[in-house]
């Protein structure tokens, strides 16, 4: 009996072990439609940026509207820019008191596969001015 309840228990922390924890770490807004893509790379926990046909999304904080971002010809988004700026100087100071945190300047954007590329343009011009360089863009994948 004692063997036996040692093979489980090797059984039981090999599974454990090969257990691939992958899944899905973006949840998508109902009203956003990615755009389809074969890319096979699995997301990361990132700085996430939702973009829909109505406003900008940071961490599911609603930040402006579309139409405000439009009309104005600036490249830099201010409430995005500000909201990154603060993101930032929060990972900043937690990396000061934690080896394990550090500034990447990762960040993950959801765009809706219908939205304007003057718009996408600014959102990435406004993180890369706050240091946020490596981009993501969130796809839906296609079944091959």
């Amino acid at each position: 009996m004692t063997s036996l309840i040692d093979l489980m228990t090797v059984i039981i922390i090999f599974l454990l072990q090969s257990f691939s924890t992958e899944g899905q770490i973006i949840s998508v807004s109902n009203d956003l439609a990615l755009p389809k893509s074969s890319a096979k790379k699995t997301p990361e926990l990132n700085v996430n940026i939702v973009v829909t046909n109505k406003y900008i999304m940071a961490e599911n904080e609603k930040l402006v509207n579309i139409d405000e971002v439009l009309s104005n010809d600036e490249l830099v988004v201010p409430q995005l820019y500000d909201w990154l700026g603060e993101r930032r100087k929060l990972t900043e100071q937690i990396a000061k008191y934690s080896t394990k945190t550090t500034f990447k300047g990762n960040v993950t954007i959801q765009g809706d596969k219908r939205i304007h590329f003057r718009l996408l343009k600014k959102i990435m011009y406004t993180c890369g001015q706050q240091g946020f360089n490596n981009f993501a863009l969130a796809v839906e994948s296609t079944s091959e």
